[in-house]
């Protein structure tokens, strides 16, 4: 079985080493998906791309749209017979690589979705309980994403967690993620200000997603010292975050 990784990113640096370094561990081709335009069509300057593995390949263009984006890296790794599809603030931990690795080479689905462990501000807090949302993050060659996140086909819901680091940011960090985004033009409101900035006085502030807010009930403090050992083999810069 071949096994290629494809993930897109912008300016999102902070946790691609660890992003990288865990895909290194199982697949044999690795596509970054460089983007040159914002997914809200904002403008932004690109920021220089760091030193990356040498088995690194980077792919640079100008997509439309999200689907469009992942397609793309699903084209370049058509030699595979997996794709694992990942954004750049997404980490599988090592027992779960192995274990989505397994039920790739089982060959009993045609893509393989997971839950997700959402962060929030630091790795020390994540939101509870865990979003319904899942993930399609392997695709078996030929299968293609039709709108956003979503695919072509029906995919089989594995026991496996993403370490979803999105929300794992400075004030700085996440203003701009909310400018650049492709929900950038459904948040809520004063979101910002109000849920954001104000969860550091009010810890027991409720739904705090900024475009579902449901979708994040509340935050818990929950130390992750798997994530944290794996952050730190990849030299993963904490450095201003809370």
């Amino acid at each position: 079985m071949k096994l290629g990784a494809a993930i897109p990113v912008l300016n999102e640096w902070r946790f691609l080493p660890a992003v990288i370094g865990q895909l290194l561990k199982v697949v044999d081709r690795l596509v970054l998906l460089r983007g040159t335009r914002a997914q809200s069509g904002a403008p932004t300057t690109l920021t220089p791309v760091p030193p990356l593995d040498p088995r690194v390949e980077i792919i640079e263009a100008e997509w439309q749209s999200e689907q469009d984006t992942r397609n793309a890296g699903l084209d370049a790794l058509d030699d595979c017979d997996w794709a694992l599809c990942v954004d750049s603030d997404e980490i599988l931990l090592d027992d779960d690589l192995r274990e989505l690795t397994k039920l790739c080479e089982s060959g009993e689905h045609a893509a393989i979705e997971v839950r997700l462990l959402t962060y929030w501000k630091t790795i020390e807090h994540r939101v509870e309980p865990p979003e319904k949302l899942t993930a399609p993050i392997a695709l078996r060659r030929g299968v293609r994403f039709s709108n956003m996140r979503h695919l072509d086909t029906e995919a089989h819901l594995a026991d496996i967690w993403l370490r979803h680091l999105s929300y794992v940011r400075t004030d700085a960090e996440l203003r701009e993620k909310l400018r650049l985004f492709g929900h950038a033009h459904q948040i809520v409101p004063d979101w910002y200000e109000k849920v954001w900035l104000g969860w550091d006085a009010d810890h027991d502030l409720r739904d705090l997603h900024p475009t579902l807010p449901p979708a994040y009930g509340r935050i818990v403090h929950e130390p992750d010292a798997e994530l944290r050992r794996v952050l730190h083999e990849h030299a993963v810069d904490l450095d201003g975050l809370a």
